[in-house]
């Protein structure tokens, strides 16, 4: 199994998204993503950096948080994101934004 294989399917379980929500966070088509995961295709070298900013909130945020825990803070509203879901931040590719907020996370201020 390829590694964005692997990659693809920890994000759409840790996050509870499609595949289609992922390809938007990407800014490319569902389709292809398809052909990342199933083809073994490489994404560019653009689309690999953006899976692997995801794939690393993604791991912060299993260090912090229980997996229901991951799913229930990147789709509800937060306070100390300006009242954004964390997921409306993935999809304009606001990860600073979202890793500063899981570092408050493990420092355990609450947010």
């Amino acid at each position: 199994m390829a590694l964005q294989t692997r990659t693809i399917e920890q994000i759409t379980q840790d996050f509870s998204i499609s595949i289609e929500t992922l390809a938007r966070f990407l800014n490319t088509t569902s389709r292809t993503v398809m052909r990342w995961k199933k083809e073994g295709v490489n994404p560019s070298s653009h689309h690999r950096e953006k899976l692997e900013k995801i794939a690393y909130i993604d791991r912060k945020l299993r260090q912090v948080l229980k997996p229901e825990g991951v799913e229930r803070w990147l789709h509800a509203y937060n306070d100390s994101l300006g009242g954004k879901r964390p997921l409306d931040l993935l999809a304009k590719g606001q990860y600073d934004k979202l890793l500063a907020a899981v570092a408050q996370l493990e420092e355990g201020v609450f947010v």
